[in-house]
């Protein structure tokens, strides 16, 4: 009875504010409009009435005068909107402020339906649109100082760039956030931001920075948590902190401290009744750790009790995220089978939701595994691979050309207020420059013979410094000649000379042809040594070749006394263009000693030799099937020393993985 009263006085009360006339609709009005739209949360009213009542204030609103306290109460209106998720409602009620905003002259409510606007888009994943008026609301709110707003919008803009994929330009525009926030008291934002750092430099691989970054984000929950904050929210932050600590231990495959973390958040209270979807997040990526760390404890049941979950919400991120863990569960089990149709089913999944991320993730486990078709599954990985670059330079690109057109815009705007500005500040500069002139010139006239013998005494300590410099640097030079002599040597014509031996021992009695193209390569090594003796700075690789074709002409020929089949795969997506020639001949020594060492010892039946394109970076793998050693007591040659330096010359990083009866693995990225 009392639900139906409240009801109908509301509507009268609304009825009586649309008969009212502009001219009798004063201040004391308003104030009880402010108090009808916090009474439209009451739970009595469903969603189409509250909707009807919205559109009826909004109606009213339009005819009221034009100043702060009407556009307040449309925000709130606007707000209300976007709760009922009527998305495009709240669109058009954010554009009528923005034009009353405009009129009105009122920058901070200019500001702040710009980025209302950038809301909608965010939230219709119109990404470049909602990056657009993120960044004009972050204009003006540098013009009028408002530095929470400033760093509110630069926190927005960041989160465009990670949903994009510009993880660098992510991390700098939070830093920027940062820089803002800290000088005002909102803890949440700065939560926000230490969490969506953590997140960024973690795709960058900066796996101890993206660690710390996220213990600062629970120091910020633990503040959020004195300060009264909504428990329920800083509980499922903090789980959800737990969960991205744990991807980056996942990542680093620490998989004890990763275990450690996901249990943490799963003993959350009541988390798989009010957090189902982060509930099965966490039991997903805790199955999988254990499954890492060898353990085989409940593994399945979790696997499929999180894709149970994730499919009754229809998380379709999730399902494939599910569907992929359960393929290599699978494939750790040795079912092949079992393994390949999740793979596939998560492969045909997540392209329908274009997940780039868990294609490539998908066809990189197909091709390894699917033997079948894995020339048709990698010739399909390197094609999308290529089409996902492509993504990420437009959208690079276009980002950029947002912030520029955005910029030209302000510039625009700025110049009629500067114009007067200039002529103050160049009449004060004229006349500041014509005093200091002629004090300048005073100074001269007085202080000319002391200046000369001063700078004279400069003149000659500077001679010396460079002489000293100049033979520091001449030894230097001649060492590093020495040891790159002694590289040369040991990598180009030792090698070269081992395998034309190899050959010769090998050779039958009858085969002429045979000996006099081996005859030739010894005349090649002599022409090499030759070179070397006198121009050991020329290109001894490159002067009619490409490296691919190179490379392509060491391996493929390559014969063992073990009858090791060789294997080159190099992307064709890498631009050699882009790569200087000493790399280059680094490249051609590394992957020309590791097949050395693959013929002298390895006893492999495989081989492959692998030139990748990953991100911005080129990764050399060269893998065998053979006896492998043991890395930790192994020691170290002149070989893998030279590949060791050659790697540092690369600016890159070395990883060698071998154990006895398991093969050998050689990584290096730069």
């Amino acid at each position: 009875m009392k639900t139906k009263l409240k009801i109908i006085v509301l509507t009268t009360f609304l009825l009586l504010i649309v008969s009212c006339q502009r001219k009798k609709f004063e201040y004391g009005n308003k104030k009880d409009i402010s108090k009808l739209i916090e009474n439209i949360e009451d739970e009595s009213f469903n969603d189409n009435l509250k909707e009807k009542y919205l559109d009826t204030l909004c109606d009213k609103l339009q005819s009221l005068q034009n100043d702060s306290v009407t556009r307040n109460l449309c925000f709130k209106v606007a707000v209300k909107y976007y709760d009922l998720n009527l998305l495009d409602k709240y669109l058009n009620v954010t554009r009528n402020i923005y034009q009353l905003s405009v009129k009105g002259n009122d920058s901070s409510h200019i500001s702040k339906s710009l980025y209302y606007m950038g809301d909608y888009y965010d939230d219709k994943t119109q990404l470049d649109s909602a990056f657009y008026y993120y960044a004009k609301s972050e204009k003006l709110y540098k013009s009028i100082k408002d530095t929470l707003n400033i760093g509110r919008t630069a926190l927005y803009k960041a989160g465009i760039l990670y949903d994009a994929g510009n993880f660098t330009e992510s991390e700098i525009e939070v830093v920027t956030a940062l820089r803002f926030l800290s000088k005002t008291n909102n803890t949440r934002l700065t939560y926000e931001c230490y969490n969506l750092l953590g997140l960024s430099v973690e795709e960058i691989n900066n796996y101890k920075k993206s660690l710390q970054y996220f213990e600062l984000a629970l120091k910020q929950l633990d503040k959020l948590d004195s300060e009264g904050y909504s428990k329920e929210r800083v509980i499922k932050s903090r789980t959800s902190i737990y969960n991205n600590m744990g991807g980056v231990y996942k990542k680093m495959e620490d998989y004890k401290r990763a275990i450690l973390l996901y249990k943490a958040g799963l003993q959350t209270k009541d988390l798989k009744q009010n957090q189902p979807k982060l509930y099965a997040m966490l039991l997903n990526n805790l199955a999988y750790s254990e499954m890492k760390s060898g353990s085989n404890r409940g593994i399945k049941e979790m696997f499929f009790e999180s894709l149970r979950i994730r499919d009754s919400l229809q998380i379709k991120q999730g399902i494939i995220s599910s569907k992929i863990a359960i393929g290599e569960y699978y494939l750790y089990k040795k079912d092949t089978l079992k393994a390949l149709k999740f793979i596939k089913e998560g492969y045909v999944l997540s392209k329908k939701i274009k997940s780039n991320y868990d294609i490539l993730n998908s066809l990189k486990l197909l091709t390894e595994n699917d033997t079948k078709n894995k020339t048709y599954f990698a010739n399909l990985y390197f094609k999308v691979n290529d089409s996902i670059h492509a993504v990420e330079r437009t959208t690079r690109n276009k980002f950029a050309r947002i912030a520029y057109e955005t910029d030209q815009l302000e510039e625009k705007n700025e110049v009629l207020t500067r114009r007067n500005t200039y002529i103050i500040i160049a009449s004060i500069v004229f006349f500041t420059l014509l005093v200091a002139i002629f004090f300048v010139y005073r100074l001269k006239s007085k202080n000319k013979e002391l200046l000369f013998t001063q700078e004279q005494q400069k003149a000659n300590e500077k001679i010396y410094q460079l002489m000293l410099k100049q033979q520091s640097k001449t030894e230097e030079a001649r060492k590093e000649e020495r040891d790159r002599i002694a590289m040369e040597l040991h990598d180009g014509i030792v090698n070269s000379i081992f395998t034309t031996r190899f050959n010769l021992i090998q050779l039958e009695p009858n085969q002429t042809y045979k000996k006099e193209q081996l005859v030739k390569e010894l005349e090649k090594a002599e022409n090499e040594i030759r070179k070397v003796s006198h121009d050991l700075t020329q290109n001894l690789l490159f002067e009619d070749k490409n490296l691919p074709e190179i490379i392509t002409h060491l391996v493929e020929p390559q014969q063992n006394h073990f009858n090791t089949k060789f294997d080159l795969t190099i992307d064709k997506y890498i631009n050699w263009s882009m790569v200087s020639t000493d790399s280059k001949i680094h490249i051609y020594r590394i992957i020309q000693e590791g097949i050395q060492n693959i013929n002298k010892y390895s006893r492999a039946e495989k081989c492959y030799v692998m030139l990748l394109k990953t991100g911005d970076k080129i990764t050399i793998r060269i893998w065998d099937n053979g006896i492998g050693f043991n890395v930790e007591k192994v020691k170290q040659g002149i070989g893998l020393k030279n590949i060791n330096e050659r790697t540092k010359a690369l600016n890159g990083e070395l990883k060698i993985t071998s154990s006895t009866g398991n093969g050998t693995t050689i990584e290096i990225i730069f």
